[in-house]
């Protein structure tokens, strides 16, 4: 059965917001629909309940988080792509800027039955094809046999005034040592700096690139300032997206990258220069981050739902198909919510979830 390849974008203009949509049929692409969806000012305030604030999320309550899924899905989906997705083997790429890429498109309801976008569909997300021409470099293809680096907990000490901490100050939890067994891992003992990230990643052949930390946040008129944290003498020490865009040689990317922290995903700033962008520039063909910020779990707890979302992540990254085992994950965790819905199988976790697809080569 021929895959249906759909292009959802959309783009906040004011309080509106103006779409289009593409489809790829196996004999070209051709334009389907556009419009705009006026007013609305409802949905990005609803958006803004999403990322955690004191410990809550309308992604963690059951009751809120359909209200929002059904609401989202019911103004920002074409319904002719809702029809679309009855039958029929579909992958869509969502292309979203600002507020728009803050949600859980995943999890948004698409029919009265409550069956969400990823039961319908293999999401993936758009990158501008700019960023994929004018890259630096691309890695060597990727291999399931060639080896992964993993940077896990990379940062700084515990120091709570500065809210600069480790991830597992008790180390590693034991599951997520026995998942990494066979890659080389940075062992989250507060060692490593930003300059010996690049010097790990440029002495191996790597396929994978997991990296598990803190992550700084950007603004909406800085997006290159998202960095990751790495420490130095006991001291933070960051590698900025804007570092790395400048210096992809020095922090070479391999052929598929995870990075998982609080909000790694650039889209919901209006200028795309955060870090998916520098890791396609140093030559990913594949980028998986986060659109929100994820709690960190109980020390050493391999079964916290953070943990398990990077170990999720991983297994995914050393399959034939990353997206489709990636998706499988979450349609898993999509029925447990739906058959108990417990905070460790919420969207707020398996929806934070973005992956960016690039050629293996710039031709």
């Amino acid at each position: 059965m021929t895959t249906q390849v759909w292009r959802l974008t959309l783009e906040p203009v004011g309080d509106d917001v103006a779409w289009s949509l593409l489809l790829n049929s196996g004999t070209g692409t051709s334009a389907v629909d556009a419009g705009i969806i006026r007013d609305t000012r409802d949905e990005e305030l609803a958006a803004l309940d999403i990322p955690p604030r004191a410990g809550k999320s309308a992604l963690l309550d059951p009751d809120h988080e359909r209200r929002l899924a059904t609401l989202l899905g019911r103004r920002l989906l074409p319904p002719m792509l809702c029809e679309a997705l009855e039958a029929g083997t579909h992958t869509l790429y969502v292309a979203t800027r600002g507020w728009l890429a803050n949600l859980p498109w995943e999890a948004l309801v698409i029919d009265s039955d409550n069956r969400r976008l990823v039961e319908a569909a293999v999401l993936v997300g758009a990158m501008s094809p700019g960023i994929i021409a004018t890259r630096v470099r691309t890695a060597a293809r990727f291999t399931p046999t060639g080896p992964g680096l993993a940077i896990v907990d990379a940062g700084p000490p515990r120091n709570t005034a500065r809210q600069d901490y480790s991830i597992y100050p008790g180390g590693l939890p034991v599951g997520l040592v026995t998942d990494l067994a066979a890659d080389a891992v940075a062992p989250g003992d507060y060692s490593m700096s930003a300059a010996m990230a690049g010097e790990a990643l440029t002495g191996g052949l790597w396929s994978r690139l997991l990296y598990v930390g803190h992550i700084a946040a950007g603004q909406q008129d800085e997006p290159a300032a998202t960095a990751l944290v790495f420490q130095r003498g006991g001291e933070v020490d960051k590698l900025t997206a804007a570092k790395w865009l400048a210096e992809p040689q020095t922090w070479p990317s391999p052929a598929r990258v995870a990075l998982i922290g609080c909000g790694s995903d650039d889209a919901r700033f209006m200028e795309a220069s955060g870090l998916p962008v520098a890791a396609v520039n140093a030559g990913a063909h594949l980028v998986t981050c986060t659109r929100w910020t994820l709690p960190a779990d109980a020390p050493a707890d391999a079964s916290g739902p953070t943990t398990g979302l990077a170990r999720a992540v991983l297994h995914a990254h050393r399959s034939a198909k990353p997206v489709h085992t990636l998706r499988a994950w979450q349609v898993q965790q999509l029925c447990a919510w739906k058959k108990r819905p417990t905070p460790d199988v919420s969207p707020f976790f398996w929806a934070s979830l973005a992956t960016y697809l690039a050629p293996e080569t710039n031709s």
